[in-house]
């Protein structure tokens, strides 16, 4: 029987909340899917495959994706990968990373825009030895804090918005293959870190659970793993974006109504068999944090992934106050907010 375009969506949007529901661990069969000509798009992440992507992945395992009538290629981060420069060059590649990247590609003439965000806040923060005592920001007055290059700027602005002055806590650049050895060692006091991932490693390899501190909670609260596209992809292919926006937060809840099964998915079907990441226990812990990332604490009956145009502007404006990068672009300019909404 001939099924017509109409009877595809109309079927597409029973599986995807049948699966959602309740059937959560069983893939369709090739006869449940309905496969028409599907708009074949890209989607570059910003890191390696793990739980920090699980929405995406589980999207392409269930083929949330198909049901919307895309063919998305999952790219992972690599040596090398400038995914800003990737989208803008490519109109039919999709990248995902931080807000202030984001934004200081725009000010250079990239012609990409912002349409939704998969983390609502950022992950990243500091951790420090327990016996240190380290349990906020101002416990660091007098002490050494070791951060990679790209988040001396971070530091600034964290310490800017808590009233602390630049000489008030000694910032040093660590590269990221020593800073758990300087750590161990006390030549540091704290050190930068990715809540949702690296104090959980350093856990694995030293048997030492670490203090951590948000940086979100000191003024640093951008947008990360923020979707972005081409100015032309979201012109001329509006509704195949927003379709992938749609498949990848029904992905997200996939992911987060059973995180073990998540993990489990993820690490069996994408993650690198040399990588430190294939680790079920490992992933399984990284999902639980990340999930509050996702979320905020809201239900997963509300609508995932939106961004705030007052917040976006806010955290702008903040970046350049602490030239992070050099200007505020038009909000208009900056972000898409019609093509994800409520």
């Amino acid at each position: 029987m001939l099924i017509s375009r109409r009877n595809f969506l109309q079927k597409s949007s029973f599986l995807s909340t049948f699966w959602l529901l309740g059937d959560f661990g069983k893939r369709p069969q090739p006869e449940q899917l309905f496969r028409p000509s599907l708009t074949e798009l890209t989607l570059q992440l910003d890191w390696k495959y793990n739980v920090q992507f699980a929405g995406v992945l589980l999207a392409d395992y269930y083929q949330l994706y198909t049901l919307e009538g895309l063919k998305i290629n999952i790219h992972p981060w690599d040596f090398g990968v400038d995914v800003l420069d990737i989208v803008a060059e490519n109109p039919t590649i999709m990248g995902c990373a931080e807000q202030d990247v984001i934004l200081a590609a725009q000010a250079t003439g990239k012609p990409i825009k912002a349409v939704a965000t998969m983390f609502q806040t950022s992950p990243l923060g500091l951790m420090s030895m327990p016996d240190n005592n380290i349990a906020s920001l101002h416990d660091l007055v007098g002490k050494k804090v070791g951060v990679h290059a790209d988040t001396q700027k971070v530091m600034d602005l964290v310490m800017g918005y808590s009233q602390l002055s630049s000489d008030e806590i000694e910032v040093v650049n660590i590269s990221l293959d020593e800073k758990y050895d300087k750590l161990l060692t006390g030549e540091v006091d704290a050190v930068q870190c990715y809540l949702v991932d690296e104090p959980i490693g350093f856990a694995y390899q030293t048997g030492i659970e670490p203090n951590v501190i948000r940086l979100s909670d000191y003024g640093y609260d951008a947008y990360v793993q923020t979707i972005f596209a081409h100015n032309s992809l979201l012109e001329m292919q509006r509704e195949q974006v927003k379709a992938f926006l749609k498949a990848t937060f029904q992905g997200w809840k996939l992911a987060l109504k059973n995180i073990p099964e998540a993990a489990k998915i993820v690490v069996e079907n994408y993650v690198n068999p040399k990588s430190k990441y294939n680790n079920l226990d490992y992933q399984t812990q990284s999902l639980e944090l990340i999930s509050e990332y996702i979320t905020q604490g809201e239900s997963l009956d509300q609508p995932l992934g939106l961004i705030s145009p007052e917040r976006w502007k806010t955290m702008s404006e903040r970046l350049v106050q602490y030239n992070i990068i050099k200007n505020v672009p038009n909000l208009s300019d900056s972000v898409d907010l019609t093509v994800w909404s409520v």
